[in-house]
């Protein structure tokens, strides 16, 4: 979503600012150029890109091979060929990655968040919040437990 703002300070003149979501905001911290906003919807990511998001959440090969629907054997070829990921694959990634930068805006740091994943959660039948995130819709899950938590809840 882009913004675009109008300042002005007294009688000077008014300066326009435009911003809009960065797509980035934990893994990769890339700048994004407010003159592009095409790289907000339909940029793909780097299968390489995405090994820091991975080792946050400490997902082995089985785990990422199961997020991105392919044979664990197939992530190594897509290593050595400087794979892009589809849209799809891009945007629940993207997506897990706005959950992280959120989580770690709710708990204080990456380590206490980090913790927070790996353990299992009675709210979530159980399950740790890293295993749901695995899932878009476990994702959305993660997300508004994160969310109740900021409001309160305890979970």
């Amino acid at each position: 979503m882009t913004h675009t703002w109008k300042i002005s300070f007294g009688g000077q003149a008014s300066d326009t600012l435009v911003t809009f979501q960065q797509p980035y905001h934990f893994f990769n911290d890339s700048p994004i150029v407010a003159n592009e906003p095409e790289v907000l919807y339909g940029e793909v990511l780097d299968f390489k890109d995405t090994s820091v998001l991975f080792d946050f959440l400490e997902f082995t090969q089985a785990d990422i091979s199961e997020l991105l629907e392919v044979d664990p054997s197939t992530l190594f070829r897509w290593k050595k060929d400087e794979k892009k990921l589809s849209k799809v694959l891009t945007k629940n990634i993207l997506d897990m990655d706005k959950v992280i930068a959120k989580g770690i805006r709710i708990f204080g740091s990456e380590a206490a968040l980090a913790e927070w994943l790996q353990a299992s959660n009675s709210s979530l039948g159980n399950q740790k919040p890293a295993t749901l995130l695995k899932n878009p819709y476990g994702t959305e899950l993660v997300d508004q437990a994160m969310e109740a938590m900021s409001w309160g809840a305890i979970l």
